[in-house]
């Protein structure tokens, strides 16, 4: 992969984790598609994920929040961590 070369990049979570050049980029736009896979703040996805340098994030998912604040604040902390930090 080399810089330039491409518009869009698709991927998967178990990509993120297996292929470290991802993370060297800065992205523009990362879009997660699946993002309840983003809701424990534990999670190896979520901590892999917030290792991708971008401009903007953006969550798709056909999951419902249930009534769990700490997976509200994970998600919120993952589109905006310097607003939602702690």
């Amino acid at each position: 992969m080399k810089r330039g070369e491409f518009d869009v990049c698709v991927t998967t979570y178990q990509a993120l984790i297996s292929v470290p050049e991802l993370k060297r980029y800065p992205w523009h736009v990362v879009v997660f598609d699946e993002a309840h896979k983003l809701k424990n703040a534990e999670s190896q996805a979520m901590n892999i994920s917030r290792l991708l340098p971008s401009k903007r994030r953006l969550m798709l998912t056909g999951t419902p929040l249930m009534n769990n604040v700490g997976e509200l604040w994970s998600l919120l902390n993952f589109l905006m961590p310097q607003l939602f930090n702690s």
